[in-house]
């Protein structure tokens, strides 16, 4: 889901959370975001279906910060915490 799509839905109240989860350590961060009926959305690239990978854990949080979000939660394998954003 693109962006723009996400933020609607933010405003309308339908999720829940946002988790930064990493890729790869090459890749970087992806963005899920997790509905009130624990269905999990990805943020695509705006011009495709693909997953949008952020190169660093601080592009991911300011998409978060844009859509909405206050808080982010981060999961590495076991590793979890939660960034105010």
């Amino acid at each position: 889901m693109q962006e723009k799509e996400i933020k609607l839905l933010f405003k309308a109240g339908v999720f829940e959370s946002c988790q930064a989860i990493p890729i790869s350590m090459a890749r970087g961060w992806t963005l899920k975001f997790v509905t009130k009926q624990q269905d999990m959305i990805t943020l695509d690239l705006q011009r495709s279906k693909q997953e949008r990978e952020f190169k660093s854990l601080d592009g991911a949080a300011a998409v978060a910060r844009r859509i909405g979000f206050e808080w982010l939660n981060v999961q590495i394998g076991d590793l979890k915490w939660r960034e105010k954003v």
